[in-house]
C-alpha cells in the first residue's frame, strides 16, 4: 500500500509539474462544470428531440445520477476515508503547483468531478447510442479529469476511483430509467434499441464543444497580451 501511495504521489507531481500562465487560466475555466452549460443545454435539447414525451423521465434520471453521484462520492468516500487532497497535504506543500491559490475542499477520494462527468458520459452514451458521440464524450470527460490533476486537486487514484464510481452510477440509473420508461411506453420498446442520435447531430455537439474551447482560448490569449492575468 505504501508503494502504491508513493506511485500515486509521483504520478500527481508529474501531471502537475508543467505550468504556464496561459494553461493555468485555461484549466481553471475547463474544470468548472458551469463553463459547459451550452453543451449540456444542447444535450438536453437532443434528448427532447429524439425521445419526445419520454424525455422528462430521461432528464430526471440524469439529474438523479448527478445528485446521487455527488452524495455517494462525498458522504460514502470523502467523509469516511478522509484522504487529504494533494493541495491540503502538508508533505506536498511547495511541491504541488496550485493555480491562484485554489485548493478545493479538504478531502479528495473519490473525485466528485470524475464521478459526475463519467456518470454523465455513460448515461448519455447508452441513451444516444451513437459511436461518434461516445468518442466525443469520452474525450471530453478525460479533459475534465485531467484539469483536476493539472490544478493539483486530486491524485490519480482519486480520479480512477471517481471514474469507476461514475460509470457504475451512470449505468445503474440508465438501466433503471430504461426499465421505467419501458413500463410507461411499452409500444416503443423496439425503437428504443435503435441508433438514436444521428451522426449529423453528433457533429453539432462536437462543434459546440470545440467552439467553446476555441472561444475561451482566443479570449484568454487576448487578455494575457493586455496583462489581465
Amino acid at each position: 500500500m505504501e508503494t502504491l501511495l508513493q506511485i500515486d504521489k509521483e504520478l500527481l507531481i508529474w501531471f502537475n509539474s508543467s505550468h504556464s500562465a496561459f494553461w493555468d487560466v485555461i484549466m481553471m475555466f475547463f474544470t468548472r462544470i458551469e463553463f459547459w452549460i451550452p453543451f449540456f443545454i444542447l444535450v438536453a435539447y437532443h434528448i427532447f428531440k429524439y425521445k419526445g414525451k419520454e424525455a422528462w423521465w430521461w432528464l430526471i434520471g440524469l439529474s438523479l445520477l448527478i445528485l446521487f453521484g455527488d452524495l455517494i462520492s462525498t458522504y460514502l468516500f470523502k467523509n469516511i476515508l478522509q484522504r487529504l487532497r494533494p493541495s491540503h497535504e502538508p508533505a506536498l506543500s511547495g511541491i504541488v503547483n496550485l493555480v491562484k491559490g485554489y485548493s478545493g475542499d479538504k478531502f479528495g477520494f473519490v473525485s466528485s468531478h470524475a464521478t459526475a462527468v463519467f456518470a454523465f458520459a455513460i448515461y448519455t452514451s447508452r441513451l444516444f447510442r451513437n459511436n461518434i458521440y461516445a468518442i466525443l464524450i469520452t474525450i471530453w470527460s478525460l479533459i475534465i479529469v485531467y484539469t483536476r490533476l493539472y490544478l493539483g486537486l486530486h491524485y490519480p487514484c482519486d480520479i480512477l476511483g471517481g471514474m469507476a464510481l461514475g460509470l457504475g452510477v451512470g449505468f445503474f440509473f440508465y438501466r433503471v430509467t430504461r426499465w421505467w420508461v419501458s413500463r410507461l411506453y411499452p409500444q416503443k420498446q423496439f425503437a428504443r434499441f435503435k441508433q438514436v442520435l444521428s451522426n449529423s447531430d453528433a457533429g453539432v455537439l462536437i462543434a459546440v464543444v470545440v467552439l467553446e474551447m476555441m472561444t475561451i482560448t482566443f479570449v484568454i490569449l487576448k487578455l494575457l497580451k493586455l496583462g489581465f492575468f
